[in-house]
């Protein structure tokens, strides 16, 4: 299947700066202002070159690994990739949020989250059963909670969600992809973070 544009350089990202760690190539997906809102990362577009030179120091991904990439979902400007990453020993699902500029990346986002058997959604919703109009069970999926929706990303059976949750005094960074089909919830797939007091940039995770 032939991706947009937008989705296309997202991908290409992932495949030639993230897989195969060719940094050179960075500033053909990034541009130099690039904003971080990662908790994990600094901001502007050099601190990619230290993420790709810390995966250098790790076993490079063989043929047979397939990639990564879940899901990509566009809307206007604004693309979602839904990661599940074996890194390390460990299961890890990323969720990120990319707004693409002029055929590159000017923002980043991201929520990240190692799984366990034992790991629960933070937004619980029941699989195949009847929910009527796709907005109203949304609504109702988050009313109630002490929560702030920051972004709604929607691209044909497909809804994600970027939210802040409060919980025990703590921020907690949102993630939710949703699928329908039929009036039904066939697909749902979660990621949560709480938010650090410090990081190494200003720009929040919001």
């Amino acid at each position: 299947m032939e991706l947009s544009p937008n989705k296309d350089i997202i991908a290409g990202f992932y495949r030639q700066v993230v897989r195969e760690r060719k940094s050179e190539l960075i500033p053909n997906y990034v541009h130099q202002d690039y904003i971080q809102h990662s908790a994990m990362g600094r901001d502007g577009r050099e601190a990619l070159f230290e993420m790709v030179d810390f995966l250098k120091t790790l076993p490079p991904p063989t043929d047979s690994d397939k990639s990564p990439i879940m899901h990509l979902i566009e809307e206007g400007d604004l693309v979602v990739a839904h990661l599940d990453l074996h890194f390390m020993g460990k299961y890890i699902r990323v969720i990120e949020l990319f707004r693409v500029r002029d055929g590159k990346a000017a923002e980043h986002w991201d929520v990240t989250e190692e799984r366990t058997s034992d790991t629960e959604s933070f937004i619980k919703a029941q699989l195949n059963i009847s929910i009527g109009d796709k907005q109203t069970f949304l609504a109702t999926l988050y009313n109630g909670v002490d929560i702030v929706i920051h972004r709604i990303i929607s691209e044909g059976n497909f809804t994600a969600i970027h939210a802040e949750a409060k919980e025990d005094n703590r921020s907690i960074a949102l993630f939710d992809i949703f699928q329908f089909e039929d009036n039904r919830l066939i697909g749902h797939w979660g990621a949560k973070q709480a938010v650090p007091a410090k990081m190494m940039h200003d720009n929040g995770m919001f």
